[in-house]
């Protein structure tokens, strides 16, 4: 039942104003004393007006950008915890942020808006305004192409400079899911309809569609050899041929996949589940390596350390850290209240998350920086650009 109910809100809610500039505040910093060099100490908390579901990111400078249930986009120095500048929506901010080229982040909202602000001053550049709540974080092309899912059934593709909408894609329901590029230009995005949708990012064009089980609010992740890992609402992980749509694999947990897949460098692939367990799973066959129990439901998706550490939020308050190898516990921290945001990794290997406690926390870790994997984190990179990696 608890995990209808949270599928429940963050179905209801999920998905990202005026400028406002302050001089820097907001932040929490743990005495000097409890800053011990060691993985798990907190280096200091920024405070949200609400709870921070979005998943931070972060700029090529270090600087990061946060929603909050607040309607704010928070801007914060990644190492004072200094707030920047914060940009007011017209309703809650679930979604993650894209910072893009240009100096531009881009953030949907359930103001039925998506969002271009300059990344220096906080200025809006220009807004899109679809037909239902923004909660899917846009991903972006290499010619600046942003392509977006919203509640009212569609994927837009959007001119990120001017903000025009090159074409649209509709499904048969709303899609929550975040869309992913493939190398060669396929964007990758699930629907409220029970499938996944591969299309043309030129044309807008369907490539083909795979029909699962249930509701897909996973956001997808792909391999060097375009293999497709996506979660759905019926329990499942899913490996898809990124070039055919044809099913490689199903791997079955006890709860509903929520979480967006990672995939580690020797390829495998992390995923959570409502039924309290991270899994490691063969990317190649779908066979379980080991499974992590946390203390609660996991909607959060893991980050993949470079030390090869994965990381991921609980319900159960905490952010685990794991043994990629064995799946054994390193250490945990501990916050106010649930944790549903995916962490990220500064250039420093600062892991940065949101808690339902309102606040965004800088925590330490041994990882030095983010793992060089297909896909480590959700939205494949610290920026959110959620385009597959062309390294062979």
């Amino acid at each position: 039942m608890k995990s209808v109910v949270f599928g429940l809100v963050l179905t209801l809610v999920m998905g990202c104003g005026k400028k406002e500039e302050t001089e820097p505040q907001g932040q929490k910093k743990a005495p000097a004393e409890a800053v011990a060099q060691r993985p798990g100490t907190v280096l200091w908390e920024f405070e949200t007006e609400s709870a921070v579901f979005s998943s931070p990111s972060i700029g090529t400078d270090g600087t990061l950008y946060v929603g909050s249930r607040a309607n704010n986009l928070y801007t914060i120095n990644g190492k004072s915890g200094g707030k920047l500048w914060q940009f007011e929506t017209g309703g809650e901010v679930w979604c993650s942020p894209t910072v893009g080229f240009g100096d531009t982040v881009y953030i949907g909202s359930v103001d039925k808006k998506l969002y271009a602000i300059n990344a220096k001053n906080g200025v809006m550049l220009w807004e899109f305004e679809t037909k239902g709540s923004v909660s899917s974080s846009p991903a972006i092309g290499p010619n600046g192409t942003l392509y977006v899912g919203s509640d009212d059934n569609k994927l837009y593709a959007i001119n990120s400079n001017s903000g025009v909408m090159l074409w649209e894609f509709e499904t048969e329901a709303k899609v929550f899911s975040s869309p992913a590029i493939g190398p060669d230009g396929a964007v990758y995005v699930g629907s409220f309809d029970k499938k996944l949708y591969a299309i043309n990012g030129k044309t807008g064009g369907k490539l083909w569609e795979f029909k699962m089980g249930e509701q897909v609010h996973s956001s997808p992740a792909i391999g060097l050899d375009s293999t497709v890992y996506v979660g759905s609402y019926d329990n499942k992980l899913y490996a898809i041929n990124g070039k055919t749509g044809v099913k490689l694999w199903e791997f079955e947990t006890g709860g509903v996949v929520g979480s967006s897949p990672a995939i580690g460098p020797e390829g495998t692939v992390y995923v959570g589940s409502a039924d309290k367990n991270l899994y490691a799973i063969n990317g190649k066959t779908g066979v379980k390596l080991w499974e992590f129990e946390t203390g609660d439901e996991v909607y959060s998706s893991p980050a993949i350390g470079a030390d090869g550490t994965v990381y991921v939020g609980s319900v159960d308050k905490k952010l685990h850290a794991i043994n990629s190898k064995s799946g054994d516990k390193l250490w945990e921290f501990e916050m106010e209240d649930m944790v549903w945001s995916s962490p990220a990794f500064g250039p420093d290997g600062t892991i940065y998350v949101g808690s339902y406690d309102k606040k965004l926390y800088a925590i330490k870790t041994d990882s030095k920086g983010l793992s060089k994997s297909p896909w480590p984190m959700r939205g494949q990179n610290p920026q959110h650009t959620g385009r597959a990696s062309t390294k062979e």
